[in-house]
């Protein structure tokens, strides 16, 4: 059993020139608990991902809140993924921002089909969920004054 670390979330505008501005955020890490019904089905539930064995699901989400005096826009939400977790392919996830991912330690983000490594022998091939490290999710318009929102991901204790 192994004790998970928060990631480290980065907020950022998409241009230098743009005014910053005062963002609340806060992190959970949950552990999803998977349990076979006598009939076949299966339910979910989450809790406190204290001790996590390897294997088991985790999901990492992210609340925010605008907690400025102005509308904020142009907001670049990112995640890294600890090295100790594999990214769950299809569960970055928020109703309205398509995420985008990152292989090389977040310097570089394409969408999940366009995310590519090199391989071995210097050529370029579609990274596997386990080459993942970062999730970006772009903020749609202007996030209003006290407005809040989520996205998450989930993952594999490896």
């Amino acid at each position: 059993m192994r004790n998970l670390i928060l990631t480290t979330l980065t907020i950022a505008c998409l241009a230098a020139a743009l005014p910053s501005y005062a963002l609340t955020a806060s992190q959970t890490v949950q552990k999803e608990v998977v349990v076979q019904l006598p009939d076949g089905t299966e339910t979910v539930s989450r809790e406190a991902a204290d001790l996590v064995t390897p294997g088991e699901r985790v999901v990492y989400t992210l609340n925010f809140t605008n907690d400025d005096a102005q509308p904020a826009t142009d907001l670049v939400l990112t995640m890294p993924i600890p090295g100790e977790i594999k990214f769950m392919e299809g569960t970055a996830s928020n109703n309205n921002m398509t995420p985008e991912y990152s292989a090389d330690g977040g310097k570089n983000f394409s969408s999940r089909e366009q995310l590519k490594i090199r391989d071995i022998d210097g050529s370029l091939i579609t990274a596997s969920s386990s080459d993942i490290t970062h999730i970006r999710w772009t903020v749609p318009g202007p996030l209003a004054v006290g407005e809040t929102g989520n996205l998450y991901f989930k993952g594999v204790l490896r």
